[in-house]
């Protein structure tokens, strides 16, 4: 049985496990729009984007409120990616 300070202690250590892996997505993520000349804190580009962990410990990224034209240009590369991947399956296929 554990004992009240060891369950904070468990629950601190998930959480702060949780926050680094959100905080290294966050990054990565931060990394790829800036391949992408989306600056990430530019009102006009991508104002926030942030690592957070619930209380267990489970990992997420908060996007923040993002304009319309960076969401546009985002989404025209996700579909060209996809298109150039799929282009390839086929091509390997054939």
């Amino acid at each position: 049985m554990t004992t009240d300070t060891e369950k904070t202690a468990q629950q601190a250590d998930a959480f702060l496990a949780g926050k680094k892996k959100a905080d290294d997505a966050a990054f990565m993520l931060g990394r790829v729009l800036a391949e992408m000349d989306i600056r990430v804190g530019d009102r006009d580009s991508w104002p926030q984007l942030m690592g957070r962990a619930s209380l267990s410990g489970e990992p997420s990224v908060y996007l923040g409120t993002v304009p319309m034209a960076t969401v546009r240009k985002l989404v025209d590369a996700l579909i060209y990616a996809e298109s150039a991947k799929r282009c390839q399956r086929d091509a390997d296929d054939a």
